[in-house]
């Protein structure tokens, strides 16, 4: 037909694909141990909401124990998810060209490690009476739950972006829509749980999609 003929077809395309980019510094290998490590991270975070849940069975000086070992792993599990999740802006940076990531990143790894280490050093007590302790606490809770919503909007601005990343988005406006509302503290562990493996398939499914294109090339 003829270029002028209204009747033709659109000779523009409908859907603007966004080709896969080039990931200098990253490899299948480191990918595919970050996704393991993201689900090691859901892992050890189930792990101990079951044993502090199983301590109220136990007695004084076992609860004392409990105790003890909950505190260092939740000490390491939440420096590992803030390496997970600052390694997870770089890769859906460099992968999709997103932007606005790194505010609501940063700051929720500042919050996590101050409230992290607020709960090593006098987790036993943030909650036995209201004090200025508990105020602080519950502060830090509610402005890391504001910038954990905010980092999810920011993923679904992301264009063509994985079906996984997509799902985390989604878990992750749930889960700080729940911190920043205090109410809701307890059960926002769930769909935080399910952001670590939401977060492990982002990097697998980018693992796989580097080594087809390395097969490619």
């Amino acid at each position: 037909m003829q270029p002028d003929n209204p009747y033709s077809a659109p000779q523009v395309e409908l859907i603007d694909d966004l080709p896969v980019r080039q990931l200098p510094g990253w490899s299948v290998r480191q990918l595919q141990v970050l996704g393991w490590l993201a689900l090691m991270s859901a892992l050890g975070s189930a792990l101990m909401l079951g044993v502090i849940f199983a301590s109220s069975w136990l007695g004084q000086a076992e609860v004392g124990q409990v105790e003890r070992y909950t505190r260092w792993l939740g000490l390491l599990l939440m420096l590992l998810g803030n390496y997970l999740l600052i390694r997870l802006k770089n890769f859906i940076e460099q992968r999709f060209a997103a932007q606005g990531l790194s505010w609501p990143v940063w700051i929720v790894v500042a919050l996590a490690l101050v409230s992290g280490v607020m709960d090593f050093m006098v987790g036993d007590q943030l909650f036995k009476t209201l004090s200025v302790l508990t105020i602080a606490y519950l502060g830090l809770m509610v402005l890391m739950g504001l910038c954990i919503t905010w980092f999810g909007i920011r993923l679904l601005k992301v264009r063509l972006a994985y079906t996984s990343l997509r799902i985390m988005a989604w878990l992750s406006i749930a889960s700080g829509v729940m911190f920043a509302s205090v109410l809701f503290l307890p059960l926002a562990i769930v769909p935080a749980l399910a952001v670590c493996v939401a977060q492990g398939l982002v990097f697998f499914r980018g693992a796989n999609e580097l080594r087809e294109r390395q097969a490619v090339e």
